[in-house]
């Protein structure tokens, strides 16, 4: 028998039967051995042949060896038993599962866990560049780990980072938020849209938005079980000085050549019905999405008009006429309270566009451009399936002497392909589920504000239409 390194109890809860195993039939004089480079079982025997005793080690990569009692089901179909990790008093502590459903089974140690919680509180405007607070926490006991201030151009390094440094194929990688606005011009623009192109008035600068973008994108990367344990994450979050960044190149020849690959790969047939059902629906949905943030933005914009409307006509009637007959005093009180009115229209108003950019229009924007990193990844896997068809043709027609380079070509693109097409369903159910359960949230709390904004503008007017009939 082998050392013990650590001690599991694992259930079986159904076994594949052409998995090929080592049995070693302890208490038989007659041991039946079946070979597998991936499980060593040892069977200890029992009286119930539907509930046997097997002792298992799993080997996984040569390095790793668990000594564990399994308890076996008699039938033999395809699934999954899962190991219970237990101290020495036998107190089960944690599970892993080991996927048996496939030639090469693997142990899944569960969810990824990830390490850091993160924070932008606050955002400072520093000449053109606009400065993100940064509070780093351990999600486990709350314990600050760092606090750190980064600019958008760090964001975008890591993000470079992360895609170049790590195998993204199949893999959804969250997309960047929007570069923050900064410049007079911006602001300018920005206030046009909101209030009129006939506005002088400039908005105030806010950029609780951009704080919020930033916290969710950190999010979404902390939270990714690949991007979450790399070290440029790590240095990114912990470390006081950002790291030294080389100018992303996106020169004209590089855009040309992303465009020529898109043109000739893009609209390649997928040989996989799903993957092609997934591309057709990525390429419509991101249309429809990119058409409703659109849309409703322009109706937050309408209402943010609406209530700068309602400020300039509450400022009138509450300036009143400049008669002081007993008439026009009394009108003028009248105005007054009617403006008093406008005024609290105007706040439910604010209140209200407020409320929907925080959730509709915040995560309409996330989603649309969440469905381009989905085209993105989409079209990487399909770049490698044309790679790999291309492989296989040139093997058939590869000569003897070139056969076997042919063959190795063509083995290293199935396997890339394969591995892709693995993530990529992964990582579609995971981005599928995401964005039904975002979605539940962000409507809910949506209702929820509206019907609380509905409720006090309707208590502030009532207010005021009393007072005015008191008047008489």
């Amino acid at each position: 028998m082998v050392n013990i390194m650590s001690n599991w109890k694992v259930e079986v809860k159904k076994i594949f039967p052409n998995v090929k195993v080592k049995v070693d039939l302890v208490d038989s004089k007659h041991p039946c051995e079946i070979f597998s480079n991936s499980i060593l079982w040892s069977y200890g025997g029992s009286s119930s042949f539907n509930s046997r005793l097997l002792t298992a080690v799993l080997q996984k990569n040569g390095g790793y060896k668990w000594l564990s009692t399994i308890s076996a089901a008699s039938e033999r179909s395809p699934g999954k038993f899962t190991l219970k990790k237990s101290d020495e008093n036998g107190h089960e502590d944690s599970d892993a599962e080991i996927d048996i459903t496939s030639p090469s089974p693997v142990v899944n140690s569960g969810p990824f866990k990830h390490l850091y919680d993160v924070k932008v509180p606050t955002a400072v405007k520093d000449g053109d560049n606009l400065q993100f607070t940064l509070t780093v926490c351990n999600p486990d006991n709350d314990e600050e780990l760092s606090t750190v201030t980064r600019i958008y151009d760090d964001i975008e390094w890591l993000q470079h980072c992360l895609m170049t440094q790590n195998s993204v194929s199949g893999i959804i990688v969250p997309p960047l938020p929007n570069r923050p606005e900064t410049d007079a011009k911006a602001a300018e623009s920005k206030s046009k849209k909101q209030l009129g192109s006939g506005s002088k008035v400039m908005v105030q600068d806010d950029f609780t938005r951009d704080c919020r973008s930033v916290e969710n994108y950190l999010k979404l990367i902390t939270h990714h079980e690949v991007f979450g344990k790399d070290e440029n994450l790590r240095k990114f979050l912990l470390e006081k000085e950002a790291a030294v960044k080389a100018k992303v190149k996106r020169g004209f020849f590089n855009r040309m050549s992303n465009m020529v690959d898109e043109a000739r790969k893009g609209q390649h047939k997928d040989v996989d019905e799903f993957f092609q059902k997934q591309r057709e629906w990525a390429v419509n949905y991101g249309k429809y999405m990119k058409d409703a943030s659109l849309n409703f933005n322009k109706m937050v914009y309408a209402q943010m008009r609406l209530a700068s409307c309602y400020t300039h006509l509450g400022t009138c009637l509450s300036g009143g006429t400049i008669d002081r007959d007993e008439t026009s005093v009394r009108i003028n009180k009248y105005l007054g309270k009617l403006g008093e009115g406008l005024e609290s229209a105007k706040h439910g108003l604010e209140v209200l566009s407020a409320n929907d950019e925080k959730t509709v229009a915040f995560q309409l924007d996330l989603f649309a451009r969440y469905m381009d990193a989905v085209k993105e990844m989409l079209f990487r896997r399909t770049c490698l399936l044309v790679e790999y068809e291309d492989a296989c043709k040139a093997l058939e027609k590869a000569k003897p002497n070139k056969k076997q380079a042919a063959e190795e070509t063509k083995e290293k693109a199935e396997k890339l392909y394969e591995e892709c097409t693995i993530n990529a369903r992964k990582e579609l159910k995971t981005f599928l589920r995401n964005r039904l359960i975002s979605f539940e949230d962000c409507l809910s709390k949506f209702a929820e504000s509206q019907i609380k904004t509905a409720r006090d503008t309707y208590t502030l007017l009532v207010r005021s239409l009393t007072e005015i009939k008191q008047m008489d």
